[in-house]
């Protein structure tokens, strides 16, 4: 592997570990340590969002890939503790297996290389209707072929980001880290991931006054088609200061990141990064962090000079693995409208029009762009209310063995709604009435008209509260997550 071909996020990764050799901190206060309990097994969600502008600024690269990292603690002691860890990837919604994947793979090269599907169908006998059928089929075929060339840039061009991948993971009370995994790609692959969520802490422990870290280090790269060696100098400075938590029993920090150097195309590699990072004393280990990275300098397969980067990680207790494997953000704030947009009354009028059966005499054929983005609309949004049009229709059509050309994105629509609404009733939340003056911790169970059944934390009795009573906030959550009372 040459410096010059690998990737920023290749680099990105190799310097990170690379910082963790030579670092000295200051600190003073409250003492943190990575100390899990031998046994344990902690889950954590990892998400990358990448925008890269190979191909210019109005036509960016956008990818966001997650995955599923778990550590299982095998021993531990006051010094290090040691440990395996194991990754799996999304593939879309889903986490992934291996053939799938593949497969995926192989099907969406074989496509795009087969070109366009110019098969439009019957032409109608007017010829205007023919020309206005045949560039609404061309525009729906090139969209076509440009999701599927940008998803092989994903698949290809980011392939460690796909990969499944296992090792071990020896860790000091400071964040030491040492790693053994099967060689590949980066990152997500190797042992890369592995130190993903981990940081340098002061020796000491001490962390009330902030500290900082500061790294030199000399990284030396073989070309795999010559005998040419790359070197490179690469300096890593971090910055970490303390914040309030809005977790008891947890330490918060700002995090300010510089990294300057490296071998790029002949130029020099400057990253910036800010963002935050959570740790449990509890646990004993990270709770949640990201990045925001500016990558100037960079060459992507030799093209691309500038990326922006977030790095994400979430612990997973059992409902935020709910929400992280849904797609949604593994945080309280994860139902909140900015977070999982609501379809709007027009925008499910408009898709009951476009999706509604048609007569096999009827003139008006279904725009396939405009059915694309409906799905993918509806994919991304929160569900409509229970037993709305919309919902009906999709069900009523996946249920008619003679109209199957949708049946693929229909299931997949209803089955992610209702695996929202089904996180929803395990989602823990305050709610209120419109003066705010009284509150209460609770689940949603169930909505009708006009009231709500809520599960009470404090005691775990379940109670009927009116709609009417409740904030206008609570009433919208209601709705748009709760279903009726299947015993009624």
């Amino acid at each position: 592997m040459s410096w010059a071909t690998t990737s920023p996020l290749q680099r990105l990764v190799i310097v990170l570990f690379a910082g963790t050799l030579g670092i000295a901190s200051e600190a003073r206060g409250k003492d943190v340590a990575y100390l899990p309990a031998v046994g344990e097994t902690f889950d954590y969600g990892i998400e990358y969002r990448i925008i890269e502008t190979t191909e210019g600024e109005r036509n960016p690269i956008m990818i966001r890939q997650r995955c599923r990292l778990r550590y299982v603690v095998t021993k531990s002691d006051s010094k290090e503790w040691t440990g395996t860890y194991q990754t799996i990837p999304f593939m879309g919604n889903k986490l992934a297996n291996k053939g799938a994947l593949a497969t995926y793979h192989r099907r969406t090269r074989e496509s795009y290389e087969a070109g366009p599907n110019n098969q439009f169908g019957r032409t109608p006998s007017d010829p205007d209707m023919a020309r206005l059928q045949q560039a609404a089929s061309q525009r729906a075929e090139a969209m076509r072929m440009e999701l599927q060339r940008r998803k092989l840039v994903e698949l290809e061009q980011y392939r460690g980001l796909f990969r499944f991948c296992d090792g071990e993971i020896w860790c000091t009370a400071s964040g030491k880290i040492r790693g053994k995994g099967e060689k590949g790609n980066l990152p997500f692959a190797t042992g890369a991931i592995a130190g993903l969520i981990f940081l340098q802490l002061p020796d000491d422990g001490k962390t009330e006054s902030g500290f900082s870290s500061r790294s030199e280090s000399g990284l030396n790269f073989v070309s795999s088609n010559s005998d040419q060696v790359a070197q490179s100098t690469i300096s890593v400075f971090s910055l970490m200061t303390p914040r309030e938590s809005l977790e008891q029993g947890h330490l918060a920090f700002d995090r300010e990141i510089e990294i300057a150097g490296g071998v790029s195309a002949g130029k020099q590699l400057t990253l910036s990064g800010s963002g935050m990072w959570e740790f449990s004393t509890e646990m004993g280990m990270p709770y949640a962090g990201s990045v925001d990275y500016k990558i100037e300098g960079a060459s992507y397969v030799g093209k691309a000079t500038k990326f922006d980067l977030r790095v994400g990680f979430h612990y997973l207790d059992p409902i935020r693995a709910m929400l992280f494997d849904n797609d949604l953000m593994p945080t309280m704030e994860a139902f909140d409208a900015t977070n999982l947009p609501r379809l709007t009354s027009k925008q499910q009028s408009e898709m009951v029009k476009h999706w509604e059966p048609r007569s096999k005499k009827s003139r008006v054929r279904p725009n396939y762009a405009m059915g694309n983005q409906f799905a993918q609309l509806a994919t991304n949004s929160a569900p409509p209310p229970a037993n709305s049009k919309l919902e009906r229709l999709l069900e009523e059509e996946l249920r008619d063995e003679s109209n199957w050309k949708n049946d693929i994105q229909f299931e997949q629509i209803l089955s992610r709604w209702k695996s929202i609404r089904e996180v929803a009733t395990k989602f823990p939340r305050e709610w209120s009435d419109d003066s705010g003056s009284f509150t209460i911790k609770a689940m949603l169970r169930s909505v009708d008209k006009s009231n709500v059944s809520l599960l009470r934390l404090d005691n775990r009795q379940t109670i009927s509260v009116p709609l009417d009573k409740l904030s206008e906030e609570d009433v919208e959550f209601a709705r748009t997550f709760g279903v009726p009372d299947q015993g009624s």
